[in-house]
């Protein structure tokens, strides 16, 4: 029979409990801190999509505005980009495709 007031099985009880209440914070900040390295994993490879995004639709952008010199003489790049900003949408212009290429490899 256990006799719960031995100083010897309270140790143990006491011991016993302070293992399991550790094994238990130690799962729930380890569930935690891993689903925020997950996130921020996820996030940089979402950033890296979206530059890479950027960069095509710069391209496009580049490519259309050279039929459009060849065919009128002018690329309309500029008046495009002013309807754009008049419609309401803003260009920071801080992901040009040399600071897209620069943002890219520091990830």
């Amino acid at each position: 029979m256990i006799i719960l007031s031995d100083p010897a099985v309270q140790a143990s009880i006491i011991t016993t409990a302070g293992t399991v209440f550790a094994t238990i914070v130690a799962t729930i900040f380890a569930t935690i801190f891993g689903k925020r390295i997950l996130n921020g994993e996820k996030l940089k490879e979402n950033l890296d999509i979206a530059i890479n995004d950027i960069a095509f639709l710069l391209a496009v952008e580049e490519e259309h505005c050279s039929i459009h010199k060849e065919n009128t003489n002018q690329s309309s790049k500029l008046r495009i980009r002013q309807i754009a900003v008049e419609r309401g949408l803003i260009w920071s212009g801080k992901f040009t495709p040399g600071r897209a290429k620069s943002i890219s490899k520091h990830n």
